[in-house]
């Protein structure tokens, strides 16, 4: 129904406007045709005239009807740009794309912006106008050039003509002075609004195609979602071994998608097929609620400084949004019936969701004292991160031995024999560190061993998932990008501030490859970078020497830690509780992820889920519904400019209502460039003039102040200052309002 009914509006707006602008022509032409009929008409004496004098008539009115006739031109476009204003302010949804005639009627509104320009137009020339009279009839005069100036405000040029700019050369005394300049003003607005009216009026009447907010997604009664939990327990600034879910064994399980390991065989493919691409990858991570989503890195800078951003929705957030669409597919309600969709999480209380930003800076090492290993941290010092490491506390002394208690030597020639080594190392106890440190050893092409130390830092950032599912089932974002995350405001970040070793060695898992080697998933995933499958040890790629392997350590390392703790939601295994609520009350609860069936009744008798819900605690969260289609709103700088524009028109047309209803007289003649013409050739010629019918080559000629006044004989010419002597002029007498001249 409001779609009909805006519609209706439309089209009957449409109707107003233009017949508003036949019937003012109408009016116009019964006037003229009555004062033909009431002409006298006297004999022709005189073989040199062709055409009947007329008859005496005011210059000057104040009547009601003919202030009603002024008043017309103005309210035509005011109350269209009203029209076009509030229904941008409401952000009034219009049509789906791709509703019937829908080019036609798009069209159509072009010409119907045009016809509200023309009015627009008129309005202000009509303003200008009445400046121009006053300032000839009723004041010292005005200079030369601006006579014409209301006759052409559609161009824009005359601006820089000699007419306007002599104009500027101000005259003696204050009152003369700010009249001068309140003209000058006004005819400079007046100028620039008229030369962007058009563009400003399409630009606000006809509706754009976007994502407009569903104002009621669910008429069969209201969706309210909880979580059993807290938000900010969902991201937690600590991340340690309670953590992970108890099903989460040290052997892999690969249905077991809460659990740390599990996304290490989608990140390890990705590294054993792109390992001589020398990309940043963007990988596509299948969800739970048959959605996917997307997990990306992007480096900065050479591939030797080794350091990289990643970035990917949490699983839980995914897995709710997918639920909560399959759920309005199974129940058939609104939301599903609609052509495009989108939806988005939000919690109630505006605490935004976030995602894992993770940040590793990897260094390698390749003449080094096992004694003494510096974790890199150039890089982490960036302005856009918001800390900044205390670099004098930031050495850590692992040995090799140590770290890699089964190799023998840490600088022995491997010759293929030892596979990549790897561990983490606890940063804790470093004041301003990273969240989790890791060392790698690695064989190059010189068999010689490189150690290749990673800093790893972590955050929780603010994130907008959405689901538009009628296009894809990818779970999308606004800022996909983990550079752009990383420029946002770190107002809202909060920082991961210990990963602690034992939940990050559930991650990786012990490992025996095809050949009988004993390995970790980290170290086995780093091995498959490798060219040649056969020598799963040699870290090296063509066109790429020992400079690129900080790089492809970062990558595949950030890769698998973000998505390790995209997962850390899901060990909250309690799942979101939906409730729907009927027309007549009755609830309906369901488990989002288990929607065979509604949930059996567990919270207590006579009180209502919500109510419960409520008094536990829940973190309550609201499917935004937004809908992809036509109509209006103020989103983007143009049309906000559009409405500035169009107010001011408005604001001139009220304003110079005003003064037609409330002021003492306006003038009836010279409302076209022709009937000034007509006052300018029945005006005797001015001494100052002579020599320029064929031209004006003296700019200062259009500075001459001229005016409009009374002869003797009752007629009314343009007067030049020192242009008549006095004696031609009743002395200081200007146009009478009611008097009729010839």
């Amino acid at each position: 129904m409001p779609m009909f009914l805006s519609h209706c509006v439309l089209n009957v707006l449409v109707l107003i406007t233009a017949g508003t602008a036949v019937l003012y022509r109408a009016y116009l032409y019964i006037q003229l045709e009555s004062q033909n009929s009431s002409k006298t008409v006297p004999a022709i004496d005189d073989s040199r005239r062709i055409f009947a004098s007329e008859p005496a008539k005011a210059a000057l009115a104040s009547g009601k009807a003919f202030k009603i006739k002024r008043c017309i031109l103005h309210a035509a476009p005011i109350a269209v740009t009203i029209w076009i204003l509030v229904f941008n302010g409401r952000g009034v949804y219009w049509r789906d794309e791709g509703f019937d005639y829908q080019n036609p009627i798009l069209q159509a509104l072009q010409y119907l912006a045009k016809v509200h320009e023309l009015l627009m137009g008129a309005s202000l020339a009509e303003i200008a106008l009445h400046r121009i009279h006053y300032d000839l009839c009723a004041s010292d005069g005005l200079p030369l050039g601006l006579v014409t100036a209301a006759y052409q405000v559609s161009s824009i040029t005359y601006l820089i003509t000699p007419e306007f700019c002599e104009a500027w050369s101000f005259p003696l005394g204050i009152r003369a002075l700010l009249s001068r300049l309140s003209l000058l003003t006004l005819l400079v607005v007046i100028y620039l609004l008229t030369a962007v009216l058009g563009p400003s009026s399409a630009v606000a009447m006809i509706p754009r195609l976007d994502w407009w907010d569903h104002r009621n997604p669910y008429p069969e009664g209201p969706e309210r979602a909880f979580m059993r939990y807290k938000p900010l327990d969902l991201w937690p600034s600590s991340i340690t071994k309670e953590l992970i879910h108890p099903g989460c064994a040290d052997t892999h399980s690969p249905d077991a998608e809460y659990c740390p390991y599990s996304g290490y065989e989608i990140v390890s493919e990705w590294v054993g097929a792109h390992q001589n691409q020398g990309q940043g990858p963007n990988l596509t991570i299948p969800n739970h609620g048959s959605v996917t989503r997307h997990l990306g890195t992007i480096y900065q800078g050479p591939k030797s400084e080794g350091w990289t951003v990643s970035s990917t929705v949490g699983y839980k957030e995914a897995w709710d949004i997918g639920a909560f669409w399959q759920y309005n597919v199974q129940q058939s309600r609104a939301v599903a019936q609609l052509s495009r969709p989108r939806i988005a999480p939000a919690f109630l209380d505006a605490t935004p969701i976030k995602k894992p930003l993770v940040l590793v800076e990897c260094a390698g090492q390749y003449s080094w004292d096992p004694r003494n290993v510096e974790l890199p941290h150039r890089f982490l010092q960036e302005p856009e991160f918001p800390w900044k490491y205390d670099s004098s506390n930031f050495q850590s002394q692992p040995t090799f031995r140590t770290l890699f208690p089964n190799a023998t030597n840490a600088t022995q020639e491997h010759q293929g024999q030892v596979p990549t080594a790897f561990a983490w190392i606890n940063t804790s106890l470093i004041a301003d560190g990273p969240s989790l440190g890791a060392i790698f050893a690695i064989n190059t092409p010189n068999t010689s061993v490189t150690l290749i130390p990673c800093s790893i830092s972590a955050w929780w950032t603010p994130a907008s998932p959405y689901l538009d599912p009628n296009s894809d089932l990818v779970i999308q974002e606004d800022t996909p990008n983990p550079l752009e995350t990383s420029t946002q405001t770190s107002a809202q970040w909060t920082p991961i501030t210990t990963i602690s070793t034992d939940w990050a060695d559930t991650m990786n898992l012990n490992f025996t490859d095809a050949n009988g080697r004993e390995s970790t998933y980290i170290a086995h995933m780093m091995e498959r970078y490798n060219d040649d499958s056969s020598s799963p040890i040699v870290f090296a790629e063509p066109g790429y020497g020992q400079e690129s392997i900080p790089w492809r350590v970062s990558t595949a390392l950030g890769l698998y830690l973000t998505e390790t703790l995209a997962r850390v939601q899901s060990t909250f295994w309690n799942g979101t509780v939906l409730c729907h609520t009927d027309a007549s009350g009755q609830e309906e609860v369901y488990i989002l992820g288990n929607l065979n069936a509604q949930d059996p009744r567990w919270w207590p008798e006579g009180m209502s889920f919500v109510d419960y819900a409520q008094r536990e605690g829940w973190a309550e969260v609201r499917f935004q519904v937004r809908r992809y289609g036509y109509g209006w709103g103020f989103r983007g700088l143009p049309i906000k400019l559009a409405a500035v524009v169009l107010v001011l028109q408005a604001l001139l047309g009220v304003v110079h209502v005003g003064f037609i209803v409330f002021g003492g007289w306006s003038v009836k003649a010279w409302s076209t460039m022709g009937e000034m013409l007509v006052l300018a050739v029945n005006s005797r010629p001015a001494e100052k003039l002579k020599g320029m019918g064929a031209g004006v080559r003296d700019e200062r000629t259009w500075r001459e102040m001229v005016k409009i006044r009374e002869m003797k004989d009752r007629r009314l010419e343009l007067v030049l200052d020192g242009g008549l002597p006095p004696d031609e002029m009743e002395i200081g007498l200007r146009p009478r309002k009611g008097r009729r001249y010839l």
